[in-house]
């Protein structure tokens, strides 16, 4: 059984789904630190006059667990998000089409932002007719250690003997480790399929809004699946 495990990114990339559709079962990583150089968790990319542009929730620089940011009270930058996210797609072919969704999980309100972010990744696992089982590893109530070791009692707690990890965990991943545990460690390397955008030149590793906006709900799920070797 093929676990996997990846913190609440916000509106993530098509990558994110890859690794989601390739796993039986997927724990989202809650409990852990923000890290200070992060990235993705909090904000996404989108093509804006044919730009990379990003969307941000304002959560400002607090390194404390995940599972204990909260949303900001302040409502605006939803609004704003909104704008310019209509700026970027209204002449695109499946506007009307995505918009709504997209709206309604942008204003869904919650208290925390892994509730937040986990809902918005729920709702488009959902729409792209993926049927992995998810887990929060905060609702196990364990202490499953730090780093390999952590990944390693995590996938084991949810039944699983092979952990799927990321590419760029090459250079931290403990071989000997997996071994030692009899869970077999596999990478994803994924490379994500070119697609039409208002851009002279694709650009990849946008969120998926993109990819929802310039091909359909129905589209993306075919380009998320063509290389499914689950």
């Amino acid at each position: 059984m093929i676990v996997s495990i990846h913190q609440p990114n916000f509106f993530p990339w098509m990558g994110f789904f890859d690794k989601l559709n390739k796993s039986d079962n997927f724990v989202f990583l809650t409990s852990s630190v923000r890290s200070k150089n992060d990235k993705y968790l909090t904000r996404c990319s989108i093509l804006s006059h044919s730009k990379s542009i990003y969307i941000s929730i304002p959560l400002g620089i607090k390194q404390i667990p995940i599972n204990e940011l909260l949303m900001p009270a302040n409502n605006q930058w939803k609004l704003k998000a909104l704008n310019v996210i209509t700026e970027s797609y209204r002449k695109e072919n499946y506007y009307d089409e995505v918009f709504p969704f997209i709206e309604e999980l942008l204003l869904s309100e919650y208290e925390y932002f892994y509730e937040y972010s986990i809902n918005i990744i729920k709702s488009i696992k959902n729409k792209l007719n993926i049927h992995t089982e998810i887990y929060t590893d905060s609702d196990f109530n364990e202490d499953f250690g730090k780093s390999n070791q952590r990944n390693i009692s995590i996938c084991k707690f949810v039944g699983g003997n092979i952990y799927l990890s990321g590419d760029g965990a090459r250079s931290y991943n403990d071989n000997e480790l997996y071994k030692k545990n009899l869970v077999k460690l596999i990478y994803q390397n994924y490379s994500i399929p070119e697609y039409s955008q208002s851009s002279c030149e694709f650009v990849p590793g946008l969120s998926i809004i993109d990819a929802f906006f310039n091909c359909g709900f129905r589209a993306t799920e075919n380009l998320l699946k063509t290389n499914d070797s689950k």
